[in-house]
C-alpha cells in the first residue's frame, strides 16, 4: 500500500500548461539564445514571463529538459539548432517544430539505450532487464541501462561495470577453478568470496554501491591494485546483509541493507519512507522520456511498493497515495507537481 506524509506547502495555482504557451516559451527561448535577441526582446520576455505563472513554469521546464540532454550532446540541443540558424521572428515557428522533433528523438535514441553504452559486451536499454550465464556459469542479472564489458583471462575472472547495476551470482561448479571473481568500476575492485551480492553505478561522479545478500566480498578503492595478493589498507570485507559506497579512494563504513534491496530483479520498486524526488528519479531510470518533480513536493516522504514495468501505473498510484498528479505535454515529458488544493480537498473528504 502507498503511503506519503506531506513536508511542503501546497502551491495556490497549478493548473497544466497549454500548448499555445510551450510554443511560446520555445520561441522565446530560441530568440534569447540566437545570438540576435536585443534590449526590446528581453522586455518583452520579462513581460510575458510576469504575465502568468505558468510562463514562467513552462519557461523553467524547457531548461530543464535542454540541461538534461546536454551531457549527452556535449552541447544542447537548442545550440545545435542555432548555430545553423541566423533568421528572425520570420523563422522561429519552423526552428521550433524542428527543435521538438530533435528533442523527440533524441530522447528515442538516448532514453533507451545510452550511445556510450552500444559497443559493450552486454548491454540493456530502458526500461529492460536481462539475466546471463558467464563461461564459468556465474550468473549475472543485469537492470535497466546497464553495461558491462566481460574481462576472463588466465589469471582472473573479472566483470567491468560501466554503468547501471547488476546482481552477480558465483558459480562454484568446477572444484579447480581458482581464479578470483572480481567486479571493476572506476571506483573500485570487488572480490566475490564465494557469494551472491548486488553492484550499482550510483550516479557519474558519486561512486559505486555494493550490497551483500550472502557470504562477503572485498572491497577495495580503485587506488588499490585489483589483485587480491597486492597488499591494500583500505580494502574492507563486505558481510551478508550490508552495503558500502565506495567514492574518492574511500571504502565507508558499513551499513545495514535493506532487505528488499534486489526487488528490482522481480520488476518492483520497494521504498520505505524516501523523498519523492528520490523516487521519481529511481523511476525515470526505466521510463523512456523526461520525467521530473516540482521542487515543492520533492520532499513529500513515500513508502510503498512500485511497478517497474508499467511506469505509468506507478505514476498513477503516487497520484493515490500523495497530493500530487502528473503534467505531461507529451508522452516523453512528464512533470510530477502538486495537486491543485480544491482537488485535494475534495480527495481528503473521499
Amino acid at each position: 500500500m502507498m503511503q506519503a506524509t506531506l513536508t511542503t506547502d501546497m502551491p495556490e495555482n497549478d493548473a497544466p500548461v497549454s500548448r499555445v504557451t510551450l510554443q511560446q516559451a520555445i520561441e522565446w527561448q530560441l530568440c534569447m539564445h540566437s545570438g540576435e535577441a536585443t534590449e526590446q526582446d528581453r522586455q518583452g520576455l520579462q513581460r510575458w514571463l510576469d504575465a502568468h505563472p505558468s510562463h514562467a513554469r513552462v519557461w523553467q521546464q524547457l531548461k530543464e529538459i535542454d540541461a538534461a540532454f546536454q551531457p549527452a550532446s556535449g552541447k544542447s540541443v537548442r545550440q545545435a539548432l542555432l548555430k545553423r540558424s541566423s533568421g528572425r521572428k520570420t523563422r522561429i515557428a519552423g526552428t521550433a517544430l524542428a527543435l521538438l522533433l530533435t528533442v523527440l528523438g533524441l530522447c528515442a535514441v538516448n532514453r533507451y539505450q545510452p550511445v556510450d553504452q552500444l559497443l559493450a559486451d552486454y548491454r540493456t536499454g530502458t526500461g529492460e532487464r536481462r539475466t546471463i550465464v558467464l563461461p564459468d556459469q556465474t550468473i549475472v542479472r543485469m537492470n535497466t541501462r546497464s553495461a558491462i564489458d566481460l574481462a576472463f583471462d588466465t589469471h582472473r575472472r573479472a566483470i567491468v561495470l560501466h554503468e547501471g547495476e547488476i546482481e552477480v551470482e558465483t558459480s562454484h561448479d568446477d572444484p579447480n577453478e581458482t581464479r578470483p571473481f572480481i567486479v571493476l568500476t572506476p571506483d573500485t575492485s570487488l572480490r566475490a568470496l564465494g557469494t551472491r551480492f548486488i553492484v550499482r553505478d550510483v550516479d557519474r561522479g558519486e561512486g559505486t554501491r555494493l550490497t551483500v545478500t550472502y557470504s562477503a566480498v572485498v572491497a577495495r578503492p580503485a587506488t588499490c591494485a585489483a589483485e587480491p595478493q597486492a597488499h591494500c589498507d583500505g580494502e574492507r570485507i563486505v558481510r551478508e546483509g550490508e552495503t558500502v559506497v565506495v567514492r574518492d579512494g574511500k571504502v565507508s563504513e558499513p551499513e545495514q541493507a535493506p532487505a528488499d534491496a534486489d526487488a528490482w530483479k522481480d520488476g518492483m520498486l520497494v521504498v520505505e519512507n524516501r523523498p519523492l524526488g528520490e523516487v521519481a528519479a529511481e523511476l525515470a531510470r526505466h521510463r523512456l522520456g523526461y520525467l521530473s518533480v516540482d521542487p515543492r513536493v520533492a520532499q513529500l516522504r513515500i513508502t510503498g511498493t512500485l511497478p517497474l514495468d508499467d511506469t505509468d501505473q506507478a505514476l498513477l498510484a503516487l497520484t493515490a497515495a500523495a497530493p500530487v498528479e502528473i503534467v505531461s505535454a507529451t508522452h516523453w515529458w512528464a512533470r510530477i507537481q502538486p495537486r491543485p488544493p480544491q482537488q485535494a480537498a475534495q480527495a481528503a473528504r473521499n
